[in-house]
């Protein structure tokens, strides 16, 4: 089942207008569709540096970060490797990371 659309009104400058234009021509879709498509690509981008900002500061696992980006957590941690954050490993994260490798093998 398809998630239901609701629609939504906001103000945009003339230059991203005209880069949806360019792109729902191209692609040949409706405005709303090229919009809705750029929106989930900032959406996911924005995810990804939530994520890895509340993993500096301390406040998500890589478990729970690499949940919030909807990312595997191997897609995790090679995203703060192309970032070139090291990584700050606790033994929660270490044990979360096992028992999540246990679930996978036992499947």
């Amino acid at each position: 089942m398809k998630n239901k659309l609701i629609t939504i009104c906001t103000r945009m400058e003339q230059e991203s207008i005209d880069y949806v234009d360019k792109l729902s021509k191209m692609l040949n879709l409706d405005r709303s569709t090229a919009i809705r498509i750029l929106f989930q690509k900032g959406m996911k981008e924005d995810k990804k540096e939530k994520a890895i900002d509340m993993y500096i500061k301390g406040k998500f696992s890589i478990e729970t970060a690499s949940k919030f980006c909807d990312l595997h957590i191997g897609e995790f941690l090679e995203l703060l490797k192309e970032k070139g954050i090291e990584l700050n490993i606790t033994l929660e994260d270490y044990e979360e990371g096992l028992r999540n490798l246990k679930n996978i093998w036992k499947r």
